[in-house]
């Protein structure tokens, strides 16, 4: 191997490992003909990942042979207690070795050896070779292989987190070398393999006696001293000589073999020789849709023609520097965005640099950003990485002539649950691939172009919803919300006060002062001192839990120290609402002016909600008179101006009355009945002047629940009362709806088969995305019937302010300044509040033409507690 020269590198997978852990990470899904798909979509989707992160040479696929091993030959027990593989997920690894095979991976299985050996002898000979070597597996047995040369990522969360794991990091995590892996596990044992080990050695001891020994040979030649220093107490002593014979054949068992006739230089380079083809229609007819369109994606040359989709953003060529003003004879440019520090960024610091199609480019910085140069720009289209940055930076009024192309947004559109949306999340190494990021910008424009026009609509959505609320959401953040600086002062004031007074009534109980903060401190006064009942535990198991649902239950007591729980609850509530709100809205306002200016996230959720941070204002305390104090410090820029505010009424049931065409919801929409009372009617078989309140908000429940896919239990939780109860009041929901049941379940299949969801205005979100993380197996149902509904009411809202904005410019007196999901808060001179409320309320009900109206609710105030 040449000086300097880079190492050749060997990906191999633990395909049978993998393939079971992502069993259990990704919530059910299945072919269109029933056939189970969820480990073949979580194995597919890791490992494009960590081929994204390796960038290996050549890549192999490691599986277990059926049948019996050289390893029950020496134990005939060996994994005797494993149980049966889960039936769904049997059918499924014919299939993932078939669709690997498919794509050209090498899949290797070796009869009467296991997987770890064929994986250790592969490595070994690749280090032998000075190639480097990558393993893919969460089995700890492989540990032992690590060397210079060798190295392993091991999931430790699902399937999306990978622990990077060499020779270093193991000797810092164990404190001893990797190639005495197997005697610590010969000491220890494992269960899961019914290796044996030493009865009675624990982790704690059996890492103590390897770091001290190294090996059983030399640990048991130590048997025979007469000391009792160290690690080998008389206890230690008699479990290994009780155990001499089961340690040495239990790590003859987890020694593993590294000569396998094996040979990594006859792997293929790259899985580009296999017979897409094939692996194509496999995905399509096991409804791995989007997994099928990425391999279109991949088959097909972005330069080729696609007649059923375009990108309108040309090839980009080699990169050449060139005056800035030698590319203003361009029509199109792609400008891409640098700055350090916060949001919004500063243009006095900022870099831009800009080039055309032929990669010719230009920098300029700081002040040389100003004087004519985006008035230059005007009438051109531009590809940018980050519209909201350069509107933020630059001001929205900036780019109001040109026609703009956002990576952003487009990568949020077609991949809404991914944490972030940059060049660096399309191109990892992109300082190695280019000095010129707008180069790499005119290919993700032309790769994410082509991607946005293979889903129905979501290149309108983008160009005419999510691309023009941008401006909009920008001068919100500008305007701001006014805080009283003497309302809030007197708030915190008080807070601290009664906090204060709280602490000393319970210590006085106590008798004396205790950490109102520590759980253990709060346990001890609770169980120990006060003697109240103690119930739940922590997810330790290791103490008594003081959660807010264990003290809201000994409050409910009426014991006789009962009131100390309702004391430690209102402590709880006060600090909070001093350190999440009062504190932090007041710093916030500070360096303002007075003025809390909050970041309004566009390409953030799943469903399409907009969402607010630092700080966040959509999320303030909604109940309560310290709430309702806090929101009444939150007040408009001037005495004469006034805020006027819409919220939209049950929109998310109306969305559903919509797309299920229940006939009832329909009716009673158009009718404008109290819908929770009509369906508490419906249900509960009782005439509508007849519903008690109670029966209203048990309608209510339902109503709202079942969008988030509510099971019985989850209403039986909620109601208090037993399983079954709740079973039948939600059959009776749906005998009397029939047409909601019928469209949630097929919109929930539609979803799995397709591979995403879909609103009605045609925002996407891929499934095998959305379900990343998610531990509940009923969660991607719930996701499945949610994002549908919740997404259509995201997409009015940002239609609502888009139109809102057209008519109110951001210039003038009536400004938008606050979205909170379903309402819109606007601030306007107190003489114009009833026309700006009119027009407010008609621009929120013609956002969506529905079967049925959308209704709104107006208020107006003199802070955010009256709207």
């Amino acid at each position: 191997m040449e000086s300097g020269s880079k190492r050749s590198k060997i990906l191999i997978v633990d395909g049978h490992g993998l393939a079971f852990r992502a069993f259990y990470a990704v919530p059910p899904l299945s072919a269109p003909d029933g056939t189970p798909t969820n480990a073949i979509l979580g194995f597919m989707n890791m490992l494009t990942k960590v081929e994204d992160e390796v960038a290996p040479d050549r890549c192999v696929v490691v599986f277990d042979a059926p049948g019996p091993t050289f390893r029950h030959e020496i134990f005939p027990d060996y994994k005797a207690q494993r149980k049966p593989a889960p039936e769904e997920f049997r059918p499924q690894v014919p299939l993932l070795r078939e669709l690997l095979t498919a794509l050209g991976y090498p899949v290797i299985v070796r009869e009467g050896v296991e997987a770890d050996d064929v994986i250790a002898s592969l490595a070994k000979k690749a280090a032998a070779e000075e190639k480097e070597a990558v393993v893919v597996s969460s089995d700890k047995d492989l540990l032992q292989i690590l060397s210079p040369g060798i190295r392993m990522l091991r999931p430790i969360r699902g399937i999306t987190t990978l622990k990077d794991c060499d020779e270093a990091a193991f000797i810092g995590e164990f404190g001893f070398e990797p190639v005495f892996m197997a005697d610590y596990l010969a000491l220890l044992g494992d269960a899961a393999d019914n290796v044996p080990g030493v009865p009675g050695i624990g982790e704690k001891t059996a890492l103590q006696l390897i770091r001290e020994y190294r090996t059983l040979e030399r640990l048991y030649d130590a048997l025979t001293e007469e000391e009792t220093d160290g690690p080998l107490k008389t206890g230690v002593r008699k479990k290994l000589e009780a155990g001499r014979a089961s340690a040495f054949y239990s790590r003859d068992l987890i020694y593993l073999k590294t000569d396998l006739p094996l040979d990594p230089a006859d792997l293929p380079d790259n899985p580009a020789r296999g017979r897409r083809e094939d692996a194509l229609r496999l995905c399509e007819r096991l409804g791995m849709t989007r997994f099928a369109e990425k391999l279109k994606h991949a088959v097909t040359p972005v330069e080729a023609d696609a007649p059923e989709a375009k990108s309108d953003a040309p090839v980009p060529a080699g990169s050449v520097p060139v005056e800035f003003e030698d590319l203003l004879d361009a029509e199109g440019l792609a400008a891409v965005l640098f700055h350090t520090g916060k949001y919004p960024p500063e243009a006095e610091s900022a870099e831009v640099q800009i080039a055309d199609e032929h990669g010719r480019y230009a920098v300029r910085q700081g002040p040389e950003l100003r004087a004519g140069f985006w008035e230059r720009l005007r009438g051109k289209k531009l590809y940018v990485n980050d519209y909201k940055e350069l509107a933020a930076c630059f001001g929205p009024e900036t780019f109001q002539d040109c026609e703009i192309w956002d990576l952003k947004t487009a990568h949020y559109l077609l991949h809404p649950d991914r944490p972030s949306h940059g060049l660096k999340d399309l191109y990892p190494d992109m300082e190695e691939k280019a000095g010129v990021p707008t180069g790499l910008l005119w290919c993700a424009a032309r790769h994410l172009g082509l991607d946005l026009r293979r889903y129905e609509g979501l290149s309108e959505l983008m160009r005419d919803v999510d691309l023009p609320l941008i401006p909009v959401l920008v001068e919100m953040e500008r305007k701001g919300v006014s805080l009283s600086s003497p309302l809030f002062i007197s708030l915190q004031q008080e807070l601290e006060e009664r906090v204060a007074s709280i602490e000393e009534e319970i210590a006085l109980r106590a008798g004396a002062e205790i950490n109102l903060n520590s759980p253990k401190q709060v346990a001890w006064l609770l169980f120990e001192k006060l003697e109240l009942p103690g119930g739940a535990k922590t997810k330790g198991k290791t103490a008594l839990s003081t959660s807010a649902s264990v003290l809201e239950g000994l409050a409910a007591l009426e014991l006789p120290h009962s009131d100390v729980p309702r004391l430690m609850l209102e402590h709880r509530e006060l600090t909070k609402m001093l350190s999440g709100f009062v504190v932090p809205l007041q710093k916030a306002a500070a360096p303002c002016g007075g003025v809390v200016h909050t970041t309004f996230e566009a390409a953030f959720t799943g469903t399409g909600r907009l969402s607010s941070r630092d700080p966040n204002l959509q999320n303030l305390p909604a109940f309560g008179n310290w709430s309702r104090r806090l929101k009444e410090g939150l007040i408009p820029s001037a005495p004469d101006r006034i805020f006027v505010a819409a919220d939209y009424s049950q929109v998310e049931l109306r969305i559903l009355a919509h797309l299920s065409g229940e006939e009832r919801l329909r009716d009673a929409f158009r009718n404008g009945r109290d819908i929770h009372r009509e369906t508490a009617s419906w249900v509960f078989s009782t005439p509508p002047e007849d519903v008690t309140p109670e029966l209203r908000r048990v309608a209510k429940m339902i109503n709202f629940g079942l969008l988030y896919g509510m099971s019985a239990f989850g209403l039986a939780g909620r109601l208090g009362i037993a399983r079954g109860e709740a079973s039948s009041i939600i059959s009776r929901y749906f005998a009397a709806l029939p047409g909601v049941r019928n469209y949630l379940d097929e919109s929930a299949a539609e979803a799995q088969k397709r591979g995403y969801t879909r609103t009605l205005f045609g925002r996407v979100r891929p499934i095998d995305e959305a379900a990343e993380g998610l531990r509940d197996r009923n969660a991607l149902r719930r996701v499945a019937i949610n994002t549908p509904i919740q997404g259509t009411a995201a997409d009015i809202a940002r239609r609502a302010m888009i139109d809102f904005n057209r008519i109110f410019p951001a210039d003038g007196d009536v400004r938008l300044f606050l979205q909170i999901h379903d309402s819109l808060i606007c601030e306007c001179p107190k003489s114009l509040a009833d026309q700006v409320g009119e027009t407010l309320c008609g621009v929120m009900k013609s956002a969506a033409s529905l079967s049925i109206p959308l209704d709104v609710e107006l208020k107006k105030g003199r802070s955010l507690a009256d709207v």
